[in-house]
């Protein structure tokens, strides 16, 4: 008879085993299988995603989600809550993203994922987001020593990426007018890799510049940037062409003021000036005339010259007249330079061709003095 409690006690603590198990099997019937997070790794005050799959674990049933949500302590939601989700067949899985952003402060944090289904247990999943703000670096890999003016320097500008992850649309812009190109893409950028870009530097004047340089690029859908400035001395460059003018006469031709100008242009550099023009500058009370309102050059080797030709109508009040001379070097960069020409008016001189007062005078005393001597000349007789 003491065996029958004993039979009936075995019996429930199998039956109970039974149970839980099954209490198991319903428990985890629903799973988050995993998840991602974009970026991989945030930075600072950024905006990511986290993505988490959902799937039903049942091989003959279909389960309810009635509701899913995220909580965070030291990282914000920005989502709202998932509410009525839908069925999920067996096996099926479904995936729900959440919208986050890092907070000022960089570290390692757990948001929670809560999932609601219908007849199974609630699930509590912990997700791991980093948050490294360590930006892109941006240096000087190769320029040379000595820069000169009108010269074209190679400027090469190294970007690295010690972040733990990939960063995309990678690019250098500058505002300099001297330097081409002005942006240089290096698009993604996996994590401890690095690239060269290539700018090209043409000063027109000398002294001290500072070109500055931005590295901008996205953290998944975030924008960042650094700043990059690059001091360089620019200096005269002794092999380039170096144009003089020579010989120069102003002559002064009939008509209202107007003048022409001769001489020569010599080339007393060390390389060819290419496209050489001789014109007048525009200034009041200036104006270049026909025939030789300006006067093509062309090629200019070193040590040779040429001569050249202007015309110009001055004001009254002008002195002097302003001749620009313009070139070409080897690269097709222009270059101008202005020399001011004197303009000698003579003592007396009429701008309308007539004779001075002073020769109308002495005539008229010549012509007195050859009647007076005919005049006496008869009285003799």
């Amino acid at each position: 008879m003491k065996l029958l409690p004993l039979f009936l006690f075995l019996v429930l603590f199998v039956a109970g085993i039974s149970g839980a198990y099954a209490v198991e099997e319903q428990m985890s019937s629903v799973m988050i299988t995993s998840y991602q997070i974009s970026p991989e790794v945030l930075m600072r005050n950024d905006v990511g995603t986290v993505t988490v799959t959902v799937k039903n674990m049942e091989s003959v049933k279909s389960i309810n989600i009635k509701e899913a949500r995220m909580l965070g302590r030291d990282i914000k939601v920005l989502s709202d809550f998932y509410f009525n989700v839908g069925r999920l067949g067996p096996g099926e899985s479904l995936n729900l993203s959440f919208t986050i952003k890092a907070g000022y402060t960089d570290g390692i944090y757990y948001p929670k994922v809560l999932v609601e289904a219908e007849g199974a247990q609630n699930i509590r999943y912990r997700t791991q987001v980093k948050v490294d703000s360590t930006p892109l670096t941006i240096g000087v890999k190769d320029i040379q020593e000595d820069i000169f003016k009108g010269e074209r320097a190679r400027i090469e500008l190294v970007v690295g990426n010690p972040r733990p992850n990939t960063v995309t649309a990678v690019k250098i812009v500058t505002d300099a007018k001297e330097v081409i190109p002005s942006e240089v893409f290096i698009g993604a950028l996996s994590s401890d890799e690095s690239k060269v870009a290539s700018f090209n530097f043409t000063p027109q004047t000398k002294g001290a510049h500072a070109i500055n340089f931005k590295l901008a690029f996205k953290n998944g859908d975030n924008h960042h940037s650094a700043d990059l400035s690059v001091p360089l001395n620019v200096t005269e460059s002794k092999k380039s062409a170096e144009l003089i003018l020579t010989g120069l006469e102003v002559e002064s031709m009939p008509g209202m003021n107007v003048y022409k100008i001769t001489g020569d242009i010599n080339n007393a550099g060390l390389e060819e000036a290419k496209s050489v023009v001789m014109k007048v500058g525009d200034a009041e009370g200036i104006e270049a005339v026909h025939p030789y309102k300006a006067y093509f050059v062309g090629l200019l080797s070193p040590d040779d010259f040429s001569s050249f030709e202007l015309d110009v109508k001055v004001g009254e009040n002008v002195t002097q007249v302003p001749l620009i001379i313009e070139y070409k070097d080897e690269d097709g960069i222009l270059f101008s330079k202005t020399e001011y020409i004197s303009i000698e008016r003579r003592q007396g001189t009429t701008s309308s061709g007539e004779l001075p007062v002073s020769m109308v005078i002495l005539g008229v005393v010549i012509a007195i003095l050859v009647i007076g001597l005919i005049a006496y000349s008869w009285k003799k007789r």
